[in-house]
């Protein structure tokens, strides 16, 4: 039995860290995780159970978050519109 959490949860990135972790569960299978945060202010993401294609929807979620990210960097460099 495992838990899981319905509904939303956000949490703030700032500087991350960011890290994947490898181990065994407690039922000795292996396990793999997304980190993010500091040991236990930490939110881990498995994706033990995911598929390839999961992973790369993740993995395009991430760029379009990058790209938005540096758009509005831009956006800052940009002089103020009366």
């Amino acid at each position: 039995m495992s838990a899981q959490i319905y509904g939303g949860i956000t949490v703030d990135l700032n500087d991350g860290p960011i890290r994947t972790q490898y181990n065994r569960g407690i039922d000795g299978k292996p396990m793999a995780r997304l980190v993010i945060g500091e040991a236990w202010e930490s939110v881990g993401i498995s994706v033990t159970n995911s598929s390839i294609d999961t992973i790369a929807e993740l993995e395009e979620a991430v760029a379009e978050l990058k790209a938005w990210v540096q758009r509005q960097e831009q956006l800052k460099t940009l002089p103020e519109v009366a």
